[in-house]
């Protein structure tokens, strides 16, 4: 009996292309998890005015925690600076980057800067929560 072929939809084009792209970044961004040197890099980095610490991951990336699984990261990729907005997880002891995030160039940023600054997003956010 003859096997059948499945054609792929763009859709799932789509996302197997957007997870080959973001493959390597995954690797690439192990951290290893050692309290004490945590607690140190809190107090040394520390911002005073609104209690953001920077941080470094094993490869020496700056990154926000934005939640207790979640990290904005500034990296550089392919000679590109990108802000790294991901979900991460607990494998034997390490913190790993997820599948689920999204990362932006300077350009894509910039945009999304602008749109926090001048209120719009508020604006937006706080439309749907009226409504």
């Amino acid at each position: 009996m003859p096997k059948v072929k499945h054609e792929k939809d763009d859709d799932e084009e789509e996302e197997e292309e957007e997870e080959e792209e973001f493959q390597p970044e995954a690797k690439k961004a192990k951290v290893k998890k050692n309290e004490e040197d945590d607690d140190e890099e809190d107090d040394e980095n520390a911002d005073d005015e609104n209690g953001t610490a920077v941080k470094r991951n094993a490869d020496g990336e700056a990154y926000f925690e934005l939640g207790t699984k979640k990290r904005c990261t500034v990296r550089k990729w392919n000679n590109n600076v990108l802000v790294d907005i991901r979900e991460f997880y607990e494998k034997d002891g390490k913190t790993l980057p997820g599948k689920k995030g999204i990362s932006l160039t300077l350009d894509q940023y910039n945009a999304l800067r602008n749109v926090i600054k001048d209120g719009t997003l508020d604006d937006q956010i706080n439309s749907l929560k009226k409504g």
